[in-house]
């Protein structure tokens, strides 16, 4: 990465990318992701600080499946992307039902859990099966509506959930039925599957892929136009919201403080948890360039990633600093760890 130094006083990962925004102009984009653990008392500091994950990581093949962790290398994100990995775990036994939910400040947000279901036609008509209970169910969109359908014999005529491919349950119309198939584990409380052939919005609390909707809208038009007058750059008409990569409900307009109360429900072994992101200010970051000035380019919490399978919670802190012709502006990168504003609470049950 270039012929600079960078001196890293802080306890968390750094990670100094050389991108480009929008109109080509080089930029020097500095990730810092800070990584903590999590239990019943709330969160400590972890003694092993998780890389910067440039090229993210999904639940199976990439072209099959979701994002479990998506590729931090975003240039810019405009709010801060909110995600929670993990499982949904029943409170007793039998559970058939639960809501699993998610406030992280201002943040809320709930998804029915229900036990597998089919579709089975009696008497001419159409119902689902009774869920039957479980123990766990993974917080994946491979278990909300969507995917594809491929009932048609001819191949062209296959269709798919553009919001969620990897998905259960979609049909292109009420007429494909098909005996035994699945019914989504994840739903959203307000608009559940009542007919086969409903057409619902996919549930979850993941990284959303950057070619699902409505994501990929935000991506810009790649037509013949743009390759003939602007490749390789980005389309004239990108959104910088495309880097926004939470689900639905859980992207803050404003850059979160970091210090903000969470409580996940259902979502832990330990049932409701109750604690307070760190409080961390976002580290300092002073660049000393060729010309001998030093710039300060501003940091933003822009990630926080709540995985309740690995115990871990994530914060990741991001800024970019523009250059006149490339990395070589750049001679030394120094960053430094501010003072911590909130004391963690304790964890609620």
């Amino acid at each position: 990465m270039g012929q600079f130094a960078l001196e890293n006083e802080t306890p968390f990962a750094a990670e100094p990318l050389a991108l480009a925004d929008e109109a080509g102009r080089p930029l020097l984009v500095l990730v810092i992701k800070a990584t903590y653990e999590v239990d019943r008392k709330g969160l400590r500091l972890a003694e092993e600080q998780a890389p910067v994950n440039i090229e993210g990581e999904h639940w199976g093949k990439p072209e099959e499946s979701s994002y479990k962790y998506e590729p931090e290398c975003a240039f810019i994100k405009m709010g801060t992307d909110v995600v929670l990995i993990g499982h949904a775990h029943a409170p007793a036994s039998g559970t058939t039902e639960l809501l699993v939910a998610l406030q992280v400040g201002p943040l809320r947000k709930g998804v029915r859990v229900v036990g597998d279901r089919v579709w089975f036609k009696s008497v001419g008509s159409v119902s689902m099966t009774k869920p039957r209970p479980f123990e766990r169910i993974p917080l994946v969109y491979e278990r909300a509506f969507g995917g594809w359908d491929r009932s048609h014999p001819e191949s062209s005529k296959h269709s798919f959930e553009a919001r969620n491919p990897v998905g259960v349950g979609f049909r292109a119309s009420p007429k494909d039925f098909e005996e035994g198939l699945r019914l989504p584990n994840l739903e959203d409380p307000l608009h559940p599957l009542k007919r086969f052939g409903d057409v619902v919005p996919p549930a979850g609390f993941g990284f959303i892929s950057p070619h699902w909707q409505p994501r990929a809208a935000f991506a810009g038009t790649y037509d013949e136009a743009w390759k003939k007058q602007r490749a390789p750059l980005l389309p004239r008409d990108f959104d910088r919201r495309f880097f926004s990569a939470a689900s639905a409900g859980m992207v803050s307009s404003a850059f979160l403080r970091g210090d903000e109360e969470v409580v996940i429900t259902h979502a832990s072994p330990h049932g409701r948890l109750s604690f307070r992101l760190p409080g961390q200010l976002p580290p300092e970051v002073i660049a000393e360039l060729a010309s001998g000035e030093d710039v300060k380019p501003p940091m933003h919490l822009d990630t926080v990633t709540l995985d309740m399978d690995a115990h871990r919670a994530f914060l990741m802190w991001r800024g970019h600093l523009p250059l006149l012709e490339g990395l070589h502006d750049v001679r030394e990168l120094k960053v430094s760890a501010q003072r911590v504003e909130a004391r963690m609470a304790r964890t609620g049950t």
